[in-house]
């Protein structure tokens, strides 16, 4: 293993090479201990019996806090990011405050209400509409066509959740469907924020590089999400070989472009007028929203909220600002790959 601080070649932290060492180091230690703990713990059958689970929670809250540690002390400066001038009402002072009101009242909304979350996700569609329209000229061919690309990964990966009824027509088409569009306005959105970065636009390569690194991070989580009996029952169906490593992509392709590389940088693009001076409240709000609505997303009760939300969904949604869209996707891919592996194994 060895450290990836992203793609756009800056000092990570202020720490310096030593820093960033040490803390690179801290992390591998805890992530040696904590795959080799969760596989005997495995091995003993705490799927089947959920034994532990408090221990288990800790655990995984302690490498949570620890991965979001190292990707923060690691991850470009903050003093890079641009300033954004006022989206609304330029001339007036409060002009800045009015998206910041508009996204508090979202929030709110998505925490106080079961369908908070899926109002936020179907507000993406405007979103994204407003921006390919507003940025028009800066959308090109290979956006298009990396986008498509990614869509029809979506589709194909989701097509046996679908044709078997463990996901809704909906569901599979708005979340395969959107991802084409979400990608192309997602990038722009990064160019014009500088929050997180994608590999795509460089070449294959540089995207599978940030990929493996992302799977690599997360295999504690995955195996986190496997000891706690992850995907559920039902799934006998899952009995062909190459099942396991095609199904995580779609979640892995459609949630992260949706839920990271198109709402977290537009949050931040609308918080980010009125913080001028100070990149990391936007940045740390607009993290927080993309996973809490992420885990409400998946369930509106207390347990969604804390594991998929405050665990999964923040580790994931730090990452992609830290890093790149690629590592969220590899992370994502990797917490749903393993709990595929044990069904398909036990099947």
């Amino acid at each position: 293993m060895e450290p990836d601080t992203g793609t756009r070649g800056e000092t990570g932290s202020a720490d310096g090479t030593g820093g960033k060492a040490r803390h690179f180091v801290v992390l591998v230690a805890l992530w040696v201990l904590i795959v080799a703990t969760l596989l005997i713990l495995l091995a003993q059958g705490v799927r089947q019996t959920d034994e532990h689970q408090v221990f288990r929670w800790g655990l995984q809250g302690l490498y949570v806090a620890i991965l979001v540690w190292y990707l923060a002390r690691t991850g470009p400066p903050l003093a890079r990011l641009p300033k954004i001038p006022s989206l609304m009402l330029k001339r007036w002072r409060a002009g800045p405050w009015i998206p910041v009101v508009f996204v508090a009242l979202l929030f709110l909304f998505v925490v106080g209400s079961s369908d908070g979350a899926d109002i936020a996700l179907l507000l993406t569609i405007p979103g994204t509409l407003w921006v390919l329209i507003a940025w028009w000229r800066k959308i090109r061919l290979g956006l298009i066509v990396q986008g498509l690309a990614l869509a029809a990964i979506a589709f194909l990966a989701g097509l046996e959740f679908y044709q078997r009824g463990f996901v809704s027509e909906i569901a599979y088409f708005l979340l395969a469907g959107m991802t084409a569009p979400m990608y192309v306005a997602g990038v722009l959105l990064v160019e014009r924020t500088r929050v997180g970065a994608v590999r795509l636009p460089s070449g294959i390569g540089n995207a599978l590089k940030g990929f493996l690194w992302g799977c690599l991070l997360f295999v504690p989580m995955g195996l986190f999400n496997a000891a706690d009996g992850s995907p559920g029952s039902g799934f006998e169906w899952v009995n062909q070989w190459w099942m396991t490593p095609v199904l995580p992509f779609f979640s892995g392709v459609a949630e992260e472009t949706l839920w990271r590389l198109l709402l977290l940088p537009l949050c931040y693009l609308l918080l980010r007028p009125a913080f001028p001076k100070h990149p990391a409240l936007p940045l740390v709000a607009a993290v927080l929203f993309s996973a809490i609505a992420f885990g409400l997303g998946h369930g509106y009760n207390l347990d969604r909220l804390l594991t998929t939300g405050l665990m999964y969904g923040l580790a994931i949604a730090t990452v992609f600002a830290r890093r790149d869209y690629e590592h969220a996707v590899g992370a994502h891919y990797m917490v749903n790959f393993i709990p595929w592996v044990m069904v398909f194994l036990a099947n």
